[in-house]
């Protein structure tokens, strides 16, 4: 049986968007959907509102889940203990942990608050960012963009994720990697190196490129690829091409205690126009 779906459900409308998308995804993967809610009592141990507030609340979440998504294997699970502690405990053993986050008011981007930040740097699984907009509902034949880093192992993580997500859509995937020159260089050297080699120095990219998308690919061939390199910053690229993507993939680096992701992530958190599936690289 395919690993769960765990999708992170505290009864606003930011996380019954979240359940929507993971119930789409748990029907495409033919895979179990688990809503969970932690929570912390406030008294000394014996059964109060909280408890009641949190089991409506979850009913509630499961419900909805239920007459909107018929079909598709779902339970609700209860447990006493902070949310951002059980969604980490549980992705051990999850396929991908699925979270609401809210707008960052007119512009694109997301809000995420401590239970996010903790469960994005500590999950051992895949997290998914999913907000409101029309970003949330892009038709499943939208690209879906995958920043592949140079690392073969970390290229790996992302690209098995991407691979995966554009096959269970029928979508096709566009592979992105972006170059610079050296820092280093004069503004005047830069000119100079790209007048004289920036076709060799991109072409050399490409290739790179291709190679290590050729095992996925011939392990997908039902996947219809892009390759899109170019000079510049990765993040200005990624976030450009998520604006009319249905999902961005993107690396993330986890270092338990810290809310550190990596300079890529982070970036495409605060301006990509797109849900954000952020795979554990290393």
């Amino acid at each position: 049986m395919p690993q769960p779906i765990i999708v992170g459900v505290d009864g606003t409308s930011d996380s019954l968007l979240a359940a929507d998308w993971a119930a789409h995804e748990a029907r495409r993967q033919e895979a179990p959907l688990v809503l969970l809610y932690g929570y912390e009592r406030f008294g000394f141990g014996e059964e109060g509102y909280e408890d009641e507030e949190a089991r409506n609340l979850l009913d509630a979440s499961l419900t909805w889940v239920r007459e909107h998504h018929d079909g598709i294997e779902v339970k609700a699970e209860l447990a006493i203990q902070p949310e951002s502690e059980l969604l980490v405990e549980r992705g051990n053993d999850a396929q991908m942990i699925v979270l609401g986050s809210r707008r960052l008011g007119p512009v694109t981007g997301f809000v995420l608050g401590s239970v996010g930040h903790r469960v994005l740097s500590q999950a051992a699984c895949p997290v998914v960012l999913i907000r409101g907009g029309t970003a949330s509902r892009r038709p499943q034949n939208a690209e879906i963009v995958v920043g592949v880093p140079e690392d073969e192992e970390e290229a790996d993580a992302v690209l098995e994720f991407a691979f995966r997500a554009a096959t269970t859509r029928g979508a096709p995937l566009r592979a992105a990697r972006a170059w610079q020159l050296p820092l280093v260089l004069t503004r005047q050297s830069a000119a100079r190196v790209l007048s004289e080699k920036r076709e060799s120095l991109e072409a050399a990219q490409q290739s790179g490129l291709l190679d290590r998308l050729e095992p996925w690919r011939r392990a997908h061939p039902e996947v219809t690829v892009i390759e899109h390199v170019d000079l510049g910053p990765i993040v200005e690229m990624l976030v450009s091409l998520a604006a009319s993507a249905q999902l961005l993939v993107v690396g993330r680096r986890s270092r338990l205690g810290t809310r550190y992701v990596g300079h890529v992530a982070h970036a495409a958190l605060h301006f990509a126009d797109a849900p954000i599936a952020l795979v554990p690289t290393r």
